[in-house]
């Protein structure tokens, strides 16, 4: 029986009955923030989470690590070390099923301003781009799955191309295997818009107060794939500017261009013309609350450019129109729900049979509940409606739930 045919959030309250039975006395041992060693000079965190959810025919919620998004265990641990009080060093290790353990982040911060107004961040660094990169930890989720921007897959490849629109047209709905005959000829998963699961190497500056605060980065890979090394002689710039008047309101506008098709492309295709091979995005964001309510939303307009090569030839930038809005509601001190409603739409090509989408356009409606068994130990329980218009599957619903531990 599919976990998703069961009462959404029986399986929450049951789990969270019998951790708070059974776990109760050890539980006023866990520590509830960073532990702290040599005077505050040193902070430790660490997270850990446990999801179990449907099986998903549809590769749905698969990630570029190809792993399911309900289906996963992960671990992590972040240390601070602040040298002085104008220099950290910040590194996270994590542990993830289909991924091994990876530096997830590796990075150094200086703030050479006592005001604070001006901080530079270099190494693998926090994404700029958008808001939800930065807060894809489960305990800043509400929910279990993500927005379909920072994690569908779709059909496209930094590393191997389609010769002609029908290449592409074939690998429609086909984003967690894609295979094309220009550059890496192996099949593998395509990306997402965003890419959640990774962070970029580079260089960003912070300017300005809380209220009004730009970020500027310089990175060698792009939104949709940030990498260690440069693979392409290229590399991204990306920006954000927020406006945070007061505590309860935020809205951020967002913008990144970067050299996205690998030099591989090029080498396998030498005639390829010069340019088309980027990747251009720009993003709204904004979050308000008010009293026990919490409200989020995002829009993403994007675009990959790859080079046209034979006939019927890719002319037009691979574009994505892509939004979620998201709420949460306090409903008790140690229970919430949420909900989260999002779809992408793509923009059109033609192929010999004409013209259409070059993505399948898909939505997703997730819905759920949290219930906090102690500062820190969380279970939650969610539904992922998909609807897709392509594809072999078209549709699925899904549950999962999931334990979660941080401090």
């Amino acid at each position: 029986m599919h976990l998703s045919s069961c009462p959404l959030g029986v399986a929450a309250l049951a789990a969270g009955l019998w951790l708070s039975s059974a776990g109760a006395a050890a539980a006023q041992h866990w520590p509830t923030e960073p532990v702290t060693f040599a005077g505050g000079r040193l902070l430790i965190g660490a997270d850990a989470s446990v999801t179990f959810g449907s099986d998903d025919p549809g590769w749905f919620t698969y990630t570029d690590y190809e792993t399911s998004a309900i289906r996963r265990v992960r671990a992590g641990a972040t240390i601070e070390v602040r040298a002085t009080d104008r220099i950290a060093f910040l590194t996270e290790i994590r542990a993830e099923t289909g991924a091994g353990v990876t530096p997830y982040a590796w990075y150094v911060r200086i703030s050479p301003l006592a005001s604070q107004l001006l901080d530079i961040q270099a190494g693998r660094i926090p994404p700029v781009f958008g808001t939800f990169a930065r807060r894809s930890y489960a305990q800043d989720n509400p929910l279990i799955g993500s927005p379909q921007t920072y994690q569908y897959l779709t059909s496209v490849r930094p590393d191997a191309v389609p010769a002609t629109a029908d290449d592409l047209l074939k690998m429609k709905g086909r984003g967690w295997l894609v295979s094309y005959p220009v550059g890496n000829t192996a099949p593998h998963n395509g990306v997402p818009t965003v890419a959640a699961e990774r962070w970029d190497t580079g260089v960003q500056i912070r300017v300005g107060p809380p209220t009004l605060e730009g970020v500027l980065s310089y990175t060698v890979g792009s939104l949709s794939d940030p990498r260690v090394g440069d693979n392409n002689g290229g590399g991204q710039i990306a920006g954000r500017v927020a406006w945070h008047p007061v505590p309860a309101f935020t809205v951020g506008v967002s913008a990144a261009r970067g050299v996205f098709v690998a030099d591989n492309v090029r080498e396998a295709r030498p005639d390829a013309p010069p340019g088309d091979d980027d990747q251009r995005a720009f993003g709204i964001d904004a979050e308000a609350s008010w009293g026990r309510w919490l409200f989020r939303g995002e829009f993403v307009a994007n675009n990959w450019r790859v080079p046209p090569l034979d006939a019927p030839r890719i002319v037009d930038p691979l574009g994505s129109r892509a939004g979620y809005v998201e709420t949460k509601v306090r409903l008790h001190p140690r229970l919430y729900a949420a909900m989260r409603g999002d779809v992408m739409r793509f923009t059109a090509i033609e192929g010999s049979g004409g013209v259409e989408t070059w993505e399948a356009d898909v939505s997703r409606l997730e819905y759920g509940v949290g219930v906090t068994i102690h500062r820190g130990l969380l279970v939650k329980a969610s539904v992922l409606s998909n609807w897709r218009d392509g594809g072999r599957v078209r549709r699925s619903h899904l549950g999962a739930v999931q334990l979660l531990f941080w401090f």
